[in-house]
């Protein structure tokens, strides 16, 4: 038998008990190192800020002012409610005497950022942004329609001012594809993607019209993914990977779960690059987003058409 390695985010297993892994809804464990949940990390390390303020007698003001923060910031930390830089981190441990925890967790916490940068990267952040969308069009490449029947499905209960916000803040994200910036795109769609009428015919035709529009741009690739592959390198859901655009490591979120571990992390870059090779063309894919009542199968059998007469696509 091997040793209990401790986990970097909750520490080591009480002595003489193996530790249990908290769960998610469903009865998945929370797994600390490879694959984390996001918002379990943060809460993690703002419970462990909270502990250690109190145990130097400090109110979230004054550990604030010797940090160089506001008692808002550190109060978002604890709560979990925004990932701390770096810089909050190392100076909450100097100031709490922390012993290096805090700014042992700061790396795990910048994967955290990275992954929450998915609907709106930023080129100074992120500096290749890939997906595989399986059911629904990502965030990044929505219409406002089309954006917000999506969240209507998912937030049924959300009044029409909070669905108006989160459709304002997502066409705010995707102006990013229309910059000068260095920022590339690539996403395979399924194609029963673009049949599913989210907020209508009228919305739907809106939305495969935009991402017609969308993959003409120089630094966007759109595929898609013909409903008659025989081969599929991603049965288990949406794959979606942040090559940032500094030296931090890739960046992986697979559903909920983001994974760090770099060999992980190169697996799923492997299976990515599969799929997009299982996946039409580009060139293919525009066609039937121009043409969309062509099926895959229709533009396949074209193209071979072509190919055989010795034409270019």
């Amino acid at each position: 038998m091997g040793t209990t390695r401790p986990c970097p985010v909750h520490g080591p297993p009480p002595s003489g008990r193996p530790r249990t892994r908290p769960r998610l809804p469903g009865g998945r464990p929370v797994t600390a190192y490879g694959q984390v949940d996001g918002w379990e990390v943060l809460r993690c390390v703002g419970r462990q800020i909270r502990v250690l303020r109190g145990r130097a007698q400090l109110t979230q003001a004054e550990l604030g002012e010797t940090i160089g923060y506001s008692s808002h910031a550190v109060a978002a930390a604890e709560q979990g409610r925004r990932p701390p830089s770096p810089v909050f981190l190392d100076g909450a441990d100097k100031a709490l005497e922390a012993g290096g925890v805090l700014t042992a967790a700061a790396e795990l916490v910048e994967h955290v950022r990275a992954a929450g940068s998915a609907s709106c990267p930023s080129p100074s952040v992120i500096a290749a942004w890939h997906a595989y969308a399986p059911s629904v069009v990502p965030e990044l490449l929505r219409t406002d329609d089309y954006a917000r029947a999506v969240l209507r499905a998912l937030r049924p209960t959300a009044s029409a001012t909070e669905l108006d916000a989160e459709v304002t803040a997502s066409a705010a994200h995707r102006q990013v594809l229309h910059q000068d910036s260095a920022l590339l795109v690539t996403c395979v769609l399924e194609e029963a993607v673009l049949h599913r009428a989210y907020g209508g015919p009228e919305a739907l035709r809106g939305q495969i019209a935009y991402l017609a529009e969308v993959a003409r741009l120089p630094r966007v690739q759109l595929q898609v993914m013909p409903l008659d592959a025989v081969e599929h390198a991603a049965p288990d859901g949406p794959l979606l990977l942040l090559e940032p655009a500094t030296d931090r490591p890739v960046v992986a979120r697979t559903g909920h779960r983001t994974v760090t571990r770099p060999a992980e992390v190169r697996a799923l870059q492997r299976r990515y690059g599969t799929l997009r090779g299982q996946a039409l063309s580009p060139a293919d894919s525009l066609a039937l987003l121009e043409n969309p009542r062509m099926s895959s199968a229709q533009r396949f059998h074209a193209g071979a058409g072509r190919a055989a007469g010795g034409a270019h696509p």
